[in-house]
């Protein structure tokens, strides 16, 4: 097993995650639950990640976008993430930088998740595991669909 810090709060799992972002150079992956997503948004959190796109940097990113969350899907797409729409997932969620750093999910209750809620989360730095995690990673990206694409669906289905 990969040596790493086991995180087990939502608030650490993304300060965590920013820390991984601000420090990565070139690329990070990330397929998360829309309520994380969410949370990152509230914190600001995009805005390093515009930062490192703005750096050169490449952002590849997941996760199920609803009807509700149009604006935010958007707005990451405006900063050059390049956004995908998965439909069902049941796995690990994870974001990784630079093919080295990771934070992983162990256990998160998606559906009632609050900034409070306890998790259990895996840091690492382990190159290997973050090999792991991005052979998910592409499997997802390969049964997902193009942001834009999704994001046309659901406006031809607003009233």
């Amino acid at each position: 097993m990969a040596k790493g810090t086991i995180i087990e709060s939502v608030k650490d799992a993304l300060a965590v995650g920013s820390n991984i972002i601000e420090s990565a150079k070139s690329e990070i992956v990330w397929l998360l639950p829309l309520s994380i997503v969410i949370f990152a948004a509230q914190y600001g959190i995009p805005n390093k990640s515009k930062t490192l796109i703005e750096h050169g940097g490449h952002i590849k990113s997941i996760f199920h976008i609803s009807s509700q969350y149009v604006e935010l899907a958007q707005s990451l797409l405006d900063i050059g993430e390049n956004l995908r729409h998965l439909d069902q997932y049941e796995g690990v969620f994870f974001l990784v930088g630079d093919k080295k750093q990771s934070i992983s999910s162990i256990h998160v209750n998606v559906e009632d998740l609050s900034l409070d809620d306890r998790i259990v989360a895996f840091w690492s730095e382990a190159p290997t595991y973050a090999e792991y995690l991005l052979t998910h990673f592409d499997q997802a990206w390969a049964q997902g669909v193009g942001a834009q694409d999704r994001l046309n669906e659901l406006l031809e289905q607003r009233p």
